[in-house]
């Protein structure tokens, strides 16, 4: 995945890549924090670019939530999707499945994200891309595990403008051995 550099701040970014859940409970906006165990997060640069940053919270790792912070969610897809999502930010008018309402759908879930997060490519790499994102309480949906098919549930944020990336998290998966382009197969190694 390629981005460009006036899109990210590398000061941010965390490497969670070879780090395990050890069962301590991080919240974020009053709700629980489930960290990206497993992935690279990436981070975009968006202090300033709204009217404040309270919806980030404090910086630095801590357990607790900050006053008027935003829950952390994640949202599985494209490579080429996750770049116009990093560059754009949310766009409703161009979803087009909305099993649970029109909105914006993530999770608290990484796991559920990446069901949903397409593999790619980079050379005979293989990778997944979810877009780690602050969402709103205001009118967020909250769709339980038990009417999900997944093992977490699903936040459905209607207003698109109550949604922000601020991460992108890039799971490497392995190698190839031969990739074929026709079938978007590969060997694994």
């Amino acid at each position: 995945m390629v981005l460009d550099r006036k899109l990210l701040h590398p000061g941010y970014d965390y490497d969670f890549t070879n780090m395990v859940d050890d069962g301590t409970q991080y919240i974020r906006g009053g709700k629980v924090y489930q960290r990206p165990y497993g992935w690279k997060r990436i981070a975009l640069k968006v202090i300033g670019k709204f009217d404040d940053d309270d919806w980030l919270g404090h910086n630095g790792i801590r357990r607790e939530s900050s006053s008027k912070e935003w829950p952390v969610s994640y949202h599985g897809t494209e490579e080429k999707f996750g770049k116009s999502i990093a560059d754009e930010g949310y766009k409703l008018s161009k979803c087009k499945k909305f099993v649970h309402g029109k909105g914006i759908y993530s999770s608290p879930s990484i796991a559920v994200a990446e069901w949903y997060a397409k593999e790619f490519y980079y050379g005979k790499d293989r990778f997944k891309v979810v877009i780690q994102n602050r969402v709103k309480n205001e009118n967020l949906n909250i769709i339980p595990a038990n009417q999900c098919h997944d093992s977490d549930e699903y936040w459905v944020q209607p207003n698109d403008k109550f949604i922000r990336p601020y991460g992108i998290c890039i799971k490497h998966l392995g190698m190839c051995e031969t990739v074929s382009n026709d079938s978007n197969t590969c060997v694994m190694l």
